[in-house]
């Protein structure tokens, strides 16, 4: 005979069998806030497989006042978190509504913010719903130093950017921030070969061109496509 579940509804969410979950949750309803192995609630599986349905239905069954920011699993992550990763910006409404609603600026055990996870995954509107309408930090620095301008700078996204540059109109960005490397946003723009990003970066941010990192390098001696650094160098400025 197969042992039984311990974590049945959380088996259940991952087996996609959304009635049974709701059911168990039903007859059960303190079994809502129980950990598995993983040290995740359901409410972190909900939000893993994107159901929105099934994430309201937890949290109408969760008791009141709870605080989702104590549902942290064995990497630091919460509901928000995952929620960052893939960004559904329909479940984000859900969980900033709730009452208390989690903190926007926690991090995991690495330092990421919910920003810095959605900017990676390059979730843009999930991005500008964090910042316009829940106030992301955008200066949190994680545990290599980036904030979320590295972020965006590395995956070379110039809309996310110049949602971030704005921001500094209200002290939100530094943008020749230096992560543990002694990297700016500039260095990984122009490393990861997103000339038209760091073009960007200059020209409407003002990154500094001269700011060398802990080696020793400017940003352009970090390029690793010469193509990349003489685009760069013969475009940049343009605008002025």
């Amino acid at each position: 005979m197969s042992s039984p579940d311990k974590f049945p509804i959380q088996s259940a969410i991952k087996d996609n069998n959304i009635n049974l979950a709701k059911q168990l949750i039903s007859e059960n309803p303190r079994s809502v806030t129980a950990k598995d192995e993983d040290e995740r609630t359901p409410l972190h599986w909900a939000v893993s497989i994107d159901n929105a349905n099934l994430v309201q239905f937890i949290i109408d069954h969760l008791p009141k006042g709870t605080d989702i920011d104590d549902f942290v699993d064995a990497s630091g992550w919460t509901p928000l978190h995952i929620n960052a990763s893939i960004g559904n910006v329909e479940i984000l409404n859900l969980l900033m509504h709730m009452d208390p609603p989690p903190d926007v600026n926690l991090t995991t055990n690495q330092g990421t913010t919910a920003l810095h996870l959605s900017i990676s995954k390059n979730h843009a509107r999930y991005v500008a719903v964090l910042i316009d309408e829940f106030a992301a930090s955008c200066r949190v620095k994680d545990k290599m130093g980036y904030t979320p301008l590295h972020r965006a700078a590395s995956i070379g996204s110039i809309g996310m950017i110049a949602q971030l540059l704005n921001n500094s109109a209200k002290g939100g960005v530094n943008v020749n921030a230096k992560d543990r490397d002694g990297w700016t946003s500039l260095h990984h723009a122009l490393a990861e070969g997103h000339a038209d990003a760091a073009i960007y970066l200059v020209d409407e941010g003002g990154a500094d061109l001269s700011v060398e990192n802990d080696e020793g390098k400017t940003p352009v001696e970090v390029a690793v496509d010469e193509k990349v650094a003489k685009y760069f160098k013969e475009h940049v400025g343009e605008k002025k």
